[in-house]
């Protein structure tokens, strides 16, 4: 393609805007209550942050985060149209001056997508199988990349955009006048949605670009986006429960509600990409790619008992053309759903036959409203969990582990209270609030409830309340904590009401007794087991201006010292067995290959991806079979033959494996203990 059938491109375009819609879109512009709304979002995070910062001082900041929740991907403004936008940033002297670039700044937007859509339609139109065999590359990442300096080069780049969606659908499958259509019906429903914005919508972005500033969990919500988290607080959302996100193209699931239905299928993870929703009466799946997110939420929301059907490309995949389709029943989900829940793991070594306790917690949940009625019977994580203890110590266990793996959090109050069984009294965390009062919570009386060896498994996942409970059972020395890094999320949230809506800011902060923030690092757990998923992309430090990492001065906590004269043998021993485990050297040789094989360029020549589609095939063919048959397993005679077997068997279950490894961590533990015992008997007798 030359650049002179852009110019031929350009010229014409204005005699076919009469193709759009564009009278259907409301001129974009602010009002007075705007004007007024967003001064008083402006004085509440002046005054009630934890970070102090004033509007003035990060102006620049709101204005660069305005733009790239609008435009990425960098598909949409040119560099030398940035640089005017910044210049006439810096005359304006008021938030009203600000707003109006803003507003400004979306008219504009409309104007360039209304040209891009035009460009790419145009492209598919005439495209032919030449157009896909070209030696053009597309940065796969565009966020990262460079903004370009021209129209030309925009123009350049939503060719290669087009060409690249049809490559993909090809190799998905599709015949390329199949992948055309398809693509210009994505096309289509992406403006017809566009084409819904209101300026309603451009305020919020606007006014969620200066509340970022202050971090990612700062949002402005609009008065149908406060129903919308006031009915997901209540838990009584008739949906999938998960929570969802978007980069602009995709949206993913950033977290799975604990008992909800999309966890309850165990089919989809954190970071799975949704392509397309469809309703169970429907033939069709609707392709999701580039909808706004709220509609996305909108169309996967539905009446209880009804079915949703979702095409996703799975965290793990190789490959973005590898999706599946999984069906979830939609239901309310309710605290019972949340509940904790026990099972007892029986390992063998030698003649002895050990009893592991487990209870795997997915929340920190609490019954508020009788809580706050003072009803006695209340249901609450604590007391539960309680209750599992007793009947565990009965059953004479020889420890627990408690599987915090995906636990988001929950009640603070809940998280004291459950660490408490096992620590007795002393301060569970520290707390630093806006004003830089720090103080402690805790218990001033009590008793160990559980006494026994004691493990924590966390994974990624595992954040906030999560957090507090496995940092204070390692800084009090009391027991293991196994798994991954955890999340990092120390900061509390506060929401407050608004003349219209609600804001929701950071208002405090929380530290471990030791004095180290869970912000940010997390809980580095003592022993460390392998994940499928690559942690060096999740977690709250990956947010855009999360809170950094800091200390505090350290509060005086008793040391159980169960764990630190063993912990260096606990490691080896470990190492060793996840070494010789089938399924965990399976998942790291599937990692490597995945980095060693990283691309950060599609390549635009349609032969070219199909010999590296065959290439990643025949890697997880290979991987997959090498791994059964080492488990005396059926192998599988083609990746079309994997990709659409039935259920796996348990032994290729990692979440298990991770489990039982958490489980003979446990009982290296009480071996080494028991050891320990007999020798400094042997001394003293």
């Amino acid at each position: 393609m030359t650049k002179k059938f852009f110019f031929i491109l350009l010229a014409i375009l204005p005699f076919l805007s009469f193709a759009f819609n564009k009278d259907s879109i409301e001129v974009f512009d602010k009002s007075e209550s705007h004007i007024r709304l967003s001064e008083e979002i402006i004085e509440t995070l002046e005054s009630n942050h934890l970070i102090k910062k004033d509007y003035a001082s990060i102006k620049t900041q709101v204005f660069t985060e305005f733009l790239e929740r609008l435009d990425p991907n960098k598909t949409i403004f040119t560099s030398p149209e940035i640089e005017i936008f910044f210049k006439r940033s810096d005359l304006a002297l008021n938030i009203e001056e600000d707003l109006d670039l803003a507003f400004d700044i979306f008219n504009k937007y409309v104007d360039r997508y209304y040209l891009r859509h035009q460009t790419q339609i145009e492209f598919l139109h005439s495209i032919k199988k030449k157009n896909l065999n070209t030696s053009r590359t597309l940065i796969r990442d565009l966020s990262e990349s460079k903004r370009l300096n021209s129209l030309i080069d925009l123009e350049y780049l939503w060719i290669d955009l087009s060409t690249n969606d049809a490559i993909q659908l090809i190799l998905s499958g599709n015949s390329l006048e199949e992948a055309v259509e398809k693509t210009k019906k994505r096309m289509h429903n992406q403006l017809n949605f566009f084409e819904q914005t209101r300026s309603e919508d451009v305020f919020n972005i606007f006014v969620n670009s200066i509340g970022s500033i202050y971090g990612p969990h700062t949002t402005y919500m609009s008065p149908k986006n406060s129903e919308d988290f006031d009915i997901n607080m209540s838990l009584s959302l008739e949906g999938i429960g998960a929570l969802l996100s978007s980069d602009g193209l995709y949206t993913s699931i950033s977290s799975l509600v604990p008992g909800g239905p999309a966890e309850k299928t165990d089919s989809i993870k954190p970071k799975d990409k949704i392509v397309g929703v469809g309703q169970e009466d429907e033939e069709e799946i609707v392709d999701v790619i580039g909808w706004r997110i709220d509609d996305v939420v909108e169309l996967i929301r539905g009446p209880k008992g009804s079915k949703v059907r979702l095409e996703i490309i799975p965290s793990t995949s190789l490959d973005d053309n590898e999706t599946k389709e999984i069906e979830i029943v939609r239901n309310v989900v309710k605290l019972e759903d949340q509940a904790a829940e026990k099972e007892i793991i029986n390992i063998q070594r030698g003649e002895i036959d050990y009893k592991v306790g487990v209870i795997e917690l997915p929340a920190f949940y609490l019954d508020f409203n009788a809580f706050q009625n003072r009803d006695y019977d209340y249901k609450s994580s604590h007391k539960d969990v309680k209750k599992l203890l007793k009947e565990l110590k009965q059953e004479n266990v020889d420890g627990l582990v408690i599987d915090l793996r995906n636990n988001g959090g929950g009640s603070l109050f809940e998280a004291n209270k459950l660490a408490h069984l096992f620590l007795g009294r002393g301060t569970t965390v520290q707390i630093k609030n806006a004003n830089g009062n720090i103080h402690g919570l805790g218990e001033r009386w009590g008793y160990q409830y559980f006494d026994k060896p004691l493990v924590v498994l966390v994974n990624k996942f595992s954040a906030s309340a999560s957090e507090i409970v496995a940092g204070a059972i390692q800084d009090y020395g009391r027991g293991l904590v196994v798994g991954t890094d955890t999340f990092g999320k120390g900061t509390v949230q506060r929401v407050d009401s608004l003349s219209s809506g609600q804001i929701k800011f950071t208002e405090s902060k929380f530290y471990r007794v030791s004095g180290s923030s869970t912000q940010n690092m997390g809980i580095e757990p003592d022993i460390s087991l392998p994940s499928l998923y690559n942690l060096e992309e999740l977690g709250e430090s990956k947010l855009d201006r999360a809170l950094a990492h800091d200390s505090i001065p350290e509060t005086s906590h008793k040391d159980f010292n169960r764990v630190n004269p063993y912990m260096k043998e606990l490691k080896e021993i470990s190492m060793e067995r996840v070494k010789n485990s089938s399924l965990f050297s399976n998942i790291e040789l599937r990692k490597k290959w995945q980095e060693d094989n990283k691309r950060d360029n599609l390549n635009l020549n349609l032969e070219i991806r199909k010999t590296q589609k065959n290439k990643i095939e025949e890697f997880v063919l290979t991987n997959e079979n090498s791994l059964r048959n080492r488990l005396n397993l059926p192998t599988f005679s083609s990746y079309k033959e994997f990709m659409e077997r039935e259920d796996d068997p348990a032994m290729l279950d990692l979440d298990k494996e991770v489990m039982n490894e958490a489980a003979n961590i446990l009982i290296d533990l009480v071996e080494l203990k028991g050891r320990s015992l007999i020798a400094m008997n042997k001394k003293t007798s």
